[in-house]
């Protein structure tokens, strides 16, 4: 993803962090082992490149696939945000969709309103 934003003329990856649904590459065998592990992509300190007209305000979270993914990956969702919430003294609807903030998109295709109602039990 990183070589991808390059060619793209972006100084890297635009997103500050990446979590794994289990395959490496499209056609790749799955593997458990990273199935919902977060890498890291930009520094928190480091402007992203992933929300236009927001960027220097977010923190990006990507998550690997479309419309479908596993539960270790909401559950490594929901314990990065949990964790960056605390970080920027932040409560749960600080958190938003790309398509919340972009009548374009249509990612992370999940509802929003379900994961910060999982932030907001987690907060109490």
């Amino acid at each position: 993803m990183d070589q991808w934003h390059k060619e793209r003329k972006w100084k890297g990856i635009g997103y500050h962090g990446v979590i794994l649904n289990g395959l490496r590459t499209s056609h790749g065998e799955y593997d458990p082992t990273i199935d919902g592990l977060l890498e890291s992509g930009r520094p928190l300190d480091e402007i992203g490149a992933h929300c236009k007209g927001y960027n220097s305000r977010s923190v990006g979270i990507c998550m690997i696939g479309r419309d479908h993914f596993t539960e270790s990956q909401h559950e490594a969702l929901v314990r990065n945000l949990m964790d960056l919430l605390r970080h920027f003294k932040l409560d749960p609807d600080a958190v938003y969709g790309h398509y919340e903030l972009d009548d374009h998109k249509t990612c992370p295709n999940m509802d929003m309103d379900l994961i910060r109602e999982k932030l907001w039990e987690m907060w109490a």
